[in-house]
């Protein structure tokens, strides 16, 4: 299965990569074990840490301890298809939770849920249904996904959001435009990539912005109005080892990673 990552959340992808490498590289599958993103803003600047565990003798994620106080946790069906995704955000006692329902083998919709979390034990002390995100496909790309939430009187549900997607030969996101249906708004983003090996590639698990095939090279934003520039140094292996983020003519991102090979 090939699926793009939403804006807001996080979707189940088989791996998948079309870089130009050798036979050695191609049967070398490295998974990330640390994240280190550090981001300025101005003069200031932020570090966070992410530590990948999985579950022993295989490539699914069991669990990731953010240094910002958060945790995900991941449970899969007896396929191994991932079936929900638990962020707990320790500093608001809240968990957050996506529940997968799936067509065959393809996502079809992620069902939201908000439960609070007491302050000594950390346990769930409600269940609040909060919306859901659908999907369209045509073959395998999903196409469209529209994202609903639960009206302010808590009784019916609104669509707040709609991304429609527009891909290249390989697989890898071209175009993005996103919009408001209450309001009109919108924003459409375009993208560019590289042959490199994109650090997630051999997960099942993506996250909010990346490629799944390649690497992002360049990235316009319609409204913001700045040049995005994306410039990296691979490993031996052609996954990322740093990759430099800037907006406009200041780095804002650097993230450097670390892989388990096999």
């Amino acid at each position: 299965m090939k699926s793009f990552i939403p804006i807001l959340l996080l979707i189940l992808a088989t791996a998948f990569c079309a870089c130009d490498t050798t036979l050695e590289e191609e049967q070398k599958v490295c998974l990330p074990v640390n994240m280190t993103a550090t981001i300025v803003q101005g003069t200031l600047s932020t570090k966070i840490i992410a530590d990948f565990n999985y579950i022993p003798g295989t490539k699914l994620l069991d669990h990731i301890t953010w240094s910002n106080h958060q945790t995900h946790y991941f449970e899969y069906d007896d396929s191994d298809r991932l079936k929900v995704v638990r962020q707990m955000k320790v500093d608001v006692k809240v968990q957050e939770e996506q529940w997968f329902h799936y067509d065959g083998q393809l996502v079809d919709k992620i069902i939201l849920v908000k439960r609070n979390l007491d302050y000594v034990y950390l346990e769930p002390v409600d269940s609040i249904y909060t919306g859901y995100i659908s999907f369209t496909y045509e073959g395998t790309d999903i196409v469209e996904e529209n994202h609903f939430e639960v009206a302010k009187n808590g009784k019916t549900v609104e669509e707040v959001w709609r991304v429609t997607y527009e891909y290249d030969n390989n697989g890898n996101i071209l175009s993005s435009l996103a919009s408001d249906p209450r309001s009109k708004s919108s924003q459409s983003v375009t993208m560019t990539y590289d042959n490199s090996r994109h650090p997630f590639s051999d997960l099942q698990y993506y996250f909010t912005g990346e490629s799944f095939v390649n690497n992002l090279l360049s990235k316009t934003l319609n409204e913001a109005g700045f040049e995005y520039d994306y410039n990296l140094e691979v490993n031996e292996f052609g996954y990322p080892d740093i990759i430099y983020e800037k907006l406009g003519s200041t780095n804002t991102r650097i993230i450097r990673y670390t892989y388990l090979c096999s």
